[in-house]
């Protein structure tokens, strides 16, 4: 039987916090640019290689598909 002096708080106390949200997103967020960053350097550095382009020019190429992304992650 439930004591009417104290309120149940179990529903409350499932809730994650801000601080705890907000760095929970950011780490989300950070992986998946990051990830898309390594997939467009990856890429390009293939190129690179095929093509006989100093290696350097592959970070361009990440960073051509990482505002793409979030060009289109942003509409």
């Amino acid at each position: 039987m439930q004591n009417d002096d104290r309120p149940d708080k179990s529903a409350e106390s499932n809730r994650q916090g801000f601080l705890s949200t907000l760095l929970q997103g950011l780490i989300r967020d950070t992986i998946g640019l990051w990830i898309t960053f390594l997939f467009g350097t990856g890429a390009a550095a293939v190129v690179c290689l095929y093509f006989g382009i100093p290696l350097i020019f592959s970070l361009l190429g990440g960073v051509i598909v990482l505002a793409v992304y979030v060009a289109w992650d942003r509409l």
